[in-house]
């Protein structure tokens, strides 16, 4: 699947703790964790490159994300909610309960995350790339998908419920325990053994 990569440089490094006071966010490599608390809100982050930084101390509300890269950051429970993300990688984060309920994502990489509890329920998600990267206990309700491309994740434990999946190839990922109604596992493409699983979730027992 062709996907439009961010549209990011080197660009000059800069401080989160400046950004926010001069409210700009755009054509800056941040890598500094800030000690103090920071709140950052109603603004959009264009072509920007985050390295190693924590968001802990740092709370997300009403931003958009274009042209974004992030690498060895922790966003852990930060909330997206109905805003969009274009052209955005994650490289190596923790995901852990990040939200992005309703929101709008187009061509978009998670690569080598862990994602537990990710909640992209009612998103509207076109050109999704995700690879080796853990999203068990993901929830996907009543999500509009189109272009996933999925290579190694693990969604163990996942509930996906009225989101169709048909032509969404899951073979080489784990869905052991997952939750999921016919409208969502019409047409997706798994391997024998995931069948399997699959059929008895479904209550069907094979006679030898």
């Amino acid at each position: 699947m062709k996907i439009e990569k961010p549209k990011v440089q080197n660009y000059p490094e800069y401080s989160l703790s400046m950004a926010v006071k001069e409210n700009s966010f755009q054509y800056h490599t941040y890598l500094d964790t800030p000690k103090e608390n920071l709140k950052i809100g109603d603004v959009t982050f264009d072509s920007c490159l985050f390295k190693g930084i924590d968001f802990s101390n740092i709370s997300l509300n009403d931003v958009d994300l274009i042209d974004v890269v992030f690498e060895d950051c922790d966003l852990s429970n930060q909330v997206f909610d109905n805003h969009l993300l274009r052209r955005v990688r994650f490289k190596n984060c923790r995901l852990l309960g990040v939200s992005f309920l309703g929101s709008l994502i187009r061509d978009v990489e998670i690569i080598e995350c862990k994602a537990n509890y990710i909640n992209l329920a009612t998103a509207k998600i076109n050109k999704l790339v995700t690879i080796d990267s853990d999203f068990s206990e993901m929830t996907l309700l009543d999500t509009m998908i189109k272009n996933w491309e999925v290579d190694n994740v693990n969604f163990s434990s996942s509930e996906i419920m009225t989101t169709p999946l048909k032509g969404i190839d899951f073979s080489t990922s784990k869905i052991t325990n997952i939750r999921i109604d016919h409208k969502s596992l019409a047409g997706m493409i798994i391997d024998r053994m995931q069948a399997d699983e699959l059929v008895k979730m479904l209550g069907v027992t094979f006679k030898s």
